[in-house]
């Protein structure tokens, strides 16, 4: 450095990221204005908070309305009328648990359990199953386009009506002109004949097959969805190994679907118990009370014969029932998952 020059002393350059993160910045940002604003804020009472923000809180209001109206209140009011003879009108007087003693004496309740249990856990079988080797099929399938392709099949019977499929398969179960029977006929199998929906026999298993092979689109999408979770490399790692399809199935793509397995097992029973619509439409319960479920029996008590009060009782069970099965049912899953 020559004489002339001049001796600057070096200070290393900081950012204003850098000089807004020192304590010196921060204590002045909090002090100002607008840092007292936001402090101010985060302190401020809960009420004038909840007001500043009424709009959001108002938005809330109306699903909250709807679902405690249409949703709780029925719930609770069932609870309440299963206390009482109730015609829907102005008969509305106390009997206490006169309904739930009624019902451990009553041949179709019992017949309606006995068919209730039967029926969902075939279907959970069924739709729990099936669903899932679809959706094997569409994850293994190599073209991105067959895949696609497949999905929309699958997915398909969605968007046709219930009731639809119900009148179909009425008529596919018809005993004169019937496609089951026909198709029967047609390959020489003609004393196999039957009128499935007419036979107490056979009611139950004919109303089981409905819609097969159809998937329940719900159950086959959330399978499908745990089964594109699972990365891979843990399949590649495993054809290295030497797995082949069935040891890949049972120690890889079931456990690590263990549970959206147990979400669809969980829908379907909880679909299935509800469920009434296929009873009613299929045979009315009949024949005579072969095909009949307490969802159906709920139904009949309060529009046929106006035992509202009995009809809320057979309800109130059957949450207490639904609710169960789903608690076992999660409690199961989480030790399994945990082990």
């Amino acid at each position: 450095m020559s004489k002339g020059d001049v001796y600057v002393p070096y200070a290393p350059l900081r950012s204003p990221a850098i000089e807004l993160q020192s304590p010196v910045m921060l204590r002045r940002l909090a002090t100002s204005p607008s840092g007292g604003k936001i402090k101010r804020e985060s302190q401020s009472p809960l009420p004038i908070r909840m007001w500043r923000a009424k709009w959001l809180y108002l938005a809330l209001l109306i699903p909250v309305a709807m679902l405690l109206i249409f949703e709780w209140l029925p719930a609770f009011s069932a609870l309440y009328n299963s206390l009482y003879i109730w015609n829907g009108g102005k008969v509305h007087f106390y009997v206490g648990l006169e309904h739930y003693e009624r019902m451990l004496s009553d041949r179709t309740f019992r017949v309606a359990i006995t068919n209730l249990v039967g029926f969902v856990f075939f279907r959970v079988i069924m739709q729990t199953v099936l669903p899932f080797f679809a959706a094997e099929m569409i994850v293994n399938l190599r073209s991105a386009r067959w895949s696609y392709w497949w999905k929309i099949i699958f997915v398909f019977p969605m968007v046709v009506p219930t009731i639809l499929n119900y009148l179909i398969w009425r008529f596919i179960y018809n005993p004169q002109v019937g496609l089951l029977n026909e198709g029967l006929k047609l390959i020489g199998l003609e004393e196999y004949t039957h009128a499935w929906l007419g036979d107490p026999n056979t009611v139950m298993w004919a109303l089981a097959f409905v819609r097969f092979p159809w998937l329940p689109t719900l159950q086959f999408l959330i399978i499908l969805g745990g089964l594109q979770t699972i990365p891979q490399e843990v399949h590649e790692s495993a054809a290295i190994d030497g797995a082949g399809f069935w040891r890949r199935l049972f120690y890889i793509d079931i456990p690590m679907t263990r549970r959206q397995i147990t979400l669809a097992m969980i829908l379907t029973m909880l679909f299935m118990t509800q469920r009434f619509d296929l009873f009613l439409v299929m045979t009315d319960g009949g024949p005579g009370y072969s095909s009949m479920v307490p969802a159906l029996q709920l139904y009949q008590s309060a529009f046929h014969f106006l035992e509202f009060g009995y009809a809320s009782a057979i309800g109130v069970v059957l949450f207490v029932a639904m609710l169960a099965l789903t608690i076992i049912n999660l409690r199961v899953s989480a030790g399994a998952s945990n082990q």
